[in-house]
């Protein structure tokens, strides 16, 4: 592949920083490499302090100023826009990359990432061509194309890519389980419940030997209400792991999410009897005290799991559900959410009781908000979440705040439609 200035010749030019020489050779590393390893890097640029990424954009183009065809400082250059969201830049110089060197296959890639943080369908289609045509067969390239693209609306062209990938699955070895896996994920992320049931159902024909892919699976089936396949994949899940206690658990976690306690008792029992004081185990049996009104028993069953499991954040958050619904919980509910915000500061529900429980019992409504935007921060869909919101602000007599949030919560429901929206 020919190349312009080399990266030796502009490590020379650049002697006296060895961030920048860094910089550079990753991303040089992660553009010429073929290895499964370096492809998962593809658009994870080293994470830097502020200053550091500064200094580092600042040496870039330098070297684009000396250098404009400079291709390893074109490609680093853009990674650092496309991690700061700054697509519109970062679109001109893969661009420029390409007109150098239009055959390869990763800075089309990075242009689709682009195209999507511009909503540009035009750009997307192009690049998505570049990227078939170029590199048929790069399972690892095809599948953070896809995620790039789920739930972009988009959607001709994240149907396409998505079914470059679906059709690669037959030539896979048992490594492309966990390629499918994530793609499963990032459509499961974006509430496309139809792709990421194929993208997981492909991971456990890849590699059944993985227990995590029947559990995704049966998880977004369940979530859709198809219980029934939910339960027939975890008892698949079952009779290949015959003697794993986290299959056990997770079969009843299935079923209890899908509203069958007793039947997630029975699984818990049959958990118990493999590793009883696993605290998955406990977790569980609490969950299903919950679930059925046994609040006391729950809050103890839930105390003795976090003794064996102190920096697990779902049964700190679990807890506080127990204890939210007894007479005189309200402190102690906030404390154990608090404390699971602590462990996983990422789960948009802890953040939605917290808020609810600001709201409707301390009447504390400017703190009510602030856990609220913490949720719908992360799990935009909480309508319940919007609505506490818009009553808070009402409350505390900020009418436009509240006609502002109508809006946006109108907004995300059309942007919600038109991804939904048949494919």
């Amino acid at each position: 592949m020919e190349t312009g200035s080399t990266l030796g010749e502009v490590c020379t030019r650049q002697r006296g920083s060895m961030k920048f020489q860094l910089a550079l050779a990753l991303s040089v590393s992660l553009l010429f490499s073929t290895d499964s390893h370096s492809q998962t890097q593809l658009g994870r640029l080293a994470q830097k302090a502020q200053p550091e990424r500064e200094a580092a954009k600042h040496q870039l183009r330098q070297v684009l100023e000396h250098d404009p065809a400079n291709k390893e400082a074109l490609f680093a250059l853009g990674q650092l826009m496309v991690d700061e969201g700054d697509f519109a830049s970062a679109s001109t110089l893969f661009r420029e990359y390409v007109a150098i060197s239009p055959a390869e296959p990763g800075a089309w890639a990075f242009l689709v990432r682009c195209a999507v943080g511009q909503n540009d369908p035009t750009g997307a289609a192009e690049a998505q061509r570049q990227m078939e045509r170029l590199a048929p067969a790069n399972l690892a390239l095809h599948v953070q194309a896809a995620c790039w693209l789920a739930g972009s609306g988009i959607s001709e062209v994240t149907g396409r890519e998505f079914e470059v990938v679906m059709s690669l699955a037959p030539n896979q070895t048992s490594n492309g389980g966990s390629w499918y896996s994530s793609l499963g994920q990032c459509y499961e992320h974006v509430h496309d419940p139809n792709r990421a049931t194929r993208a997981f159902q492909a991971a456990i024909d890849l590699d059944p030997d993985t227990e995590g892919h029947y559990f995704r699976l049966a998880h977004v089936l369940a979530s859709e209400g198809r219980v029934g396949d939910a339960s027939e994949v975890m008892a698949s899940a079952v009779a290949h792991f015959p003697r794993s206690v986290t299959t056990r658990v997770e079969a009843g976690n299935i079923e209890l999410e899908a509203g069958n306690p007793e039947r997630a008792l029975e699984e818990q029992q049959q958990a118990a009897t493999l590793d009883p004081q696993f605290p998955g185990v406990l977790s569980l049996l609490g969950r299903i005290q919950l679930a059925q009104r046994r609040y006391q028993e729950a809050i103890a069953t839930l105390e003795r799991a976090a003794k064996l499991a102190p920096a697990d954040a779902s049964i700190q958050f679990y807890s506080g559900q127990a204890w939210m619904k007894t007479e005189h919980g309200t402190e102690l509910a906030l404390e154990h959410f608090r404390r699971s915000l602590e462990l996983d500061p990422n789960r948009a529900s802890t953040y939605y009781w917290l808020g609810s429980l600001y709201f409707h019992r301390n009447q504390d409504y400017r703190v009510a908000v602030q856990y609220l935007e913490q949720a719908v921060g992360r799990a935009p869909e909480l309508e319940a979440a919007h609505q506490m919101i818009i009553q808070a602000y009402k409350r505390l007599g900020e009418d436009a705040k509240a006609a502002g949030e109508l809006r946006r919560y109108k907004q995300i429901i059309q942007q919600k439609a038109k991804t939904e929206a048949p494919k």
